[in-house]
């Protein structure tokens, strides 16, 4: 457990008939940024509730930070910072005056509530702002001042619910980067659920794959996929078919978007001798790069390829 922030063995949720998550496993490592990965409606916020004590497992274990959610429930709680969807703000107080009213119901001493207030305001550019009530804020800068109430307790880990919800693509962008810097900065365990891939290809060291309620996949994007062999990418000028081109054992060429395919190859030696094949058919070969899979693409492959009933 040392090296686990958060391990859960055979987690499940249901609420009456209807089965929320079920037989969740997974460990997250401790100090990694973690993605968890899932369409509206997957289970993603009733697995936060159940890492965060709020609810019970109806059944399996789960641990946070080496504690039992339910058990030590509040000491878990004093350990993480959690940013939701839904900051949940008072309008009519300033953007210090919230980050005070946070600090004193978690019983932050006085003696260092305002160096850490000062400091939370800093970290997400809101510091300027500080003595303006949130009723004038953007969306975007309501995000930002929950992730700095979030820091205030200087958590080892932190927790984000969706934080983009519902914010516009240059807001989007601003929390990403945000996030991206936090991830950088080390020290902390990020447990991200999202469902847009861009943020979490961004800064996750391994993500997990949900869907209604049922654990798909835990890796990173290569090894979800379940990728075999080594690969390329190729840019062609297609003069020839490139499937129809006599090909080294063991490569296969894969069509992609215009004139982009994939070649799968036997071995990582075999690029050269592709190459030769495809100029020695007539295929003129604009450009070969590292086969990269993104995280869109393994996502849509697990996915697809996984149909719960």
């Amino acid at each position: 457990m040392e090296s686990s922030a958060i391990e859960c063995r055979g987690l499940s949720r249901s609420f009456g008939s209807r089965v929320a998550v079920t037989d969740l496993t997974f460990a997250v490592p401790a100090g990694s940024v973690f993605g968890f990965l899932g369409p509206n409606g997957a289970g993603k916020t009733t697995t936060v509730r159940l890492l965060l004590g709020i609810l019970r497992p109806t059944r399996g274990e789960v641990q946070v930070l080496g504690l039992d959610p339910i058990a030590d429930g509040e000491h878990v709680r004093g350990q993480c910072g959690v940013v939701l969807d839904q900051v949940g703000l008072y309008e009519r107080l300033t953007a210090r005056q919230n980050l005070e009213f946070a600090a004193r119901v978690a019983h932050m001493p006085a003696s260092e509530r305002s160096g850490r207030i000062d400091a939370a305001l800093r970290r997400v550019d809101l510091f300027d702002r500080r003595d303006d009530r949130v009723s004038g804020f953007s969306k975007g800068m309501r995000q930002k001042l929950g992730v700095a109430r979030a820091l205030l307790p200087e958590p080892r880990l932190l927790v984000l619910d969706e934080p983009t919800a519902g914010l516009d693509p240059e807001n989007i962008v601003m929390l990403r980067e945000l996030l991206l810097s936090l991830a950088q900065e080390g020290g902390r365990t990020i447990f991200l659920c999202t469902h847009l891939l861009a943020e979490a290809q961004r800064i996750c060291d391994r993500v997990a794959i949900l869907q209604r309620g049922h654990l798909l996949a835990v890796g990173e994007p290569g090894e979800i996929a379940g990728r075999k062999g080594p690969g390329v990418r190729l840019r062609l000028a297609r003069m020839t078919p490139a499937t129809a081109v006599a090909l080294p054992a063991g490569a296969h060429m894969e069509p992609l978007d215009g004139d982009e395919w994939r070649c799968t190859l036997a071995q990582e030696d075999d690029v050269e001798a592709v190459v030769a094949a495809l100029v020695g058919a007539g295929v003129g070969v604009r450009q070969v790069a590292p086969d990269t899979l993104s995280l869109e693409e393994a996502y849509l492959q697990v996915i697809g390829g996984n149909t719960i009933e």
